[in-house]
Formats: C-alpha cells, sequence, structure tokens
C-alpha cells in the first residue's frame, strides 16, 4: 500500500495541490480554499459502527471532498455515505462532503477521473484565473475560464493543458483537456 499512496501524493502535487500526511493512511491535498482527504484502504468495509467515529477519524466537517482508494472503493464509499445518512437521522449532523471512489485495479485512469471531477465540482474553491472566452453553448451569455492547469495525463499518456469553463449566468461548468490530438498521434 505504500507505493500506491507514494503514486497518489505524486500525481495530487503534479496537479497542483499541497499535501499533509495526517496518518500513514490518510492524506489532505489542499489547493486554494479546496480541502481533499485521500484515505488509503486495504479493507473492504468500516470499522465503524457510530458515524461520529468515522466524521472524527477522517476529519469530515472540515473537508469537500474524500476519495477512497481501495480494493473495493465502490463498496466502502456506499458504507460511508450511509453513514453520512445516518449522522444526519441519528444526531441532526449534516456533512456536506462529495466521495469519489478510485479501485486500485485501474489507479492511473480513476484518480485522474476523479480528480478532474473534484476541480470541476468545486470550481469556486479552486479557481486560479478569470478569463473571456467566448459565448457560453447553453445561455449564450459570456463564458469565463477560471482554471488553468498544465500536467502529464495518465490517461493519455502526455502533458496537456487543463481548462475549466464557467458560465456565471447559467451555472454550466466544462472541463476541457487540450491539445489531446497531438498526444494520441
Amino acid at each position: 500500500m505504500k507505493d500506491i499512496v507514494k503514486k497518489v501524493v505524486s500525481y495530487l502535487s503534479e496537479r497542483g495541490f499541497h499535501i499533509n500526511f495526517l496518518r500513514e493512511d490518510l492524506v489532505r491535498a489542499e489547493q486554494g480554499q479546496l480541502k481533499v482527504s485521500t484515505w488509503f484502504s486495504e479493507k473492504d468495509y468500516l470499522d465503524w459502527y457510530d458515524p461520529l467515529n468515522l466524521i472524527d477519524e477522517f476529519q469530515l466537517n472540515d473537508t469537500n471532498a474524500l476519495i477512497i482508494v481501495a480494493p473495493r472503493a465502490y463498496t466502502i464509499a456506499d458504507e460511508v455515505l450511509h453513514s453520512i445518512e445516518r449522522a444526519r437521522y441519528w444526531y441532526d449532523l449534516f456533512i456536506n462532503v462529495k466521495v469519489y471512489s478510485v479501485d486500485v485495479t485501474v489507479l492511473d485512469k480513476a484518480l485522474e477521473e476523479a480528480v478532474n471531477s473534484i476541480l470541476t465540482n468545486f470550481i469556486d474553491l479552486t479557481a486560479n484565473i478569470v478569463q473571456t472566452e467566448g459565448t457560453c453553448p447553453r445561455c449564450k451569455g459570456t463564458l469565463y475560464v477560471v482554471y488553468a492547469n498544465t500536467f502529464f495525463s495518465r490517461i493519455l499518456k502526455c502533458q496537456v493543458l487543463e481548462k475549466i469553463y464557467r458560465c456565471p449566468n447559467c451555472g454550466l461548468k466544462i472541463h476541457r483537456i487540450e491539445d489531446r490530438y497531438r498526444c494520441l498521434r
């Protein structure tokens, strides 16, 4: 599991996140105001029955997204989401965190897709530029580039320019990878 932790931490650093190791199996990555926790589990079940233990263990009160990296990550993600719902019913405690699953058998692809989704969903917390970029395809308002980053895509196997577009009128968000045709040739 240590090799997987190193690989994930390296990838998150490359994507512009600042890394804090909270425990051997839990890493906090921050970019702007966005806080992402990554939990590396060798088990395919949760050890906690009480949702307050889960919330405290992963500091979910202070996290926007939780990435679960495990052999059966989808099963654990379902249990985590169920536990968060239990916290709402049992303790009237609302935890606003999105949960992403990354299966270790397809680590590179699943991790890249999870990070792309997190950046798009939480673009207001991590926007790094504001630049006019044409017309919104939905409402014909002004479309803005609000995030740009260059990184090595594990899916396309080359250096790419990532941009996230946002329309303030209708709320449309578009995640786009540019220069990809040069990669595929």
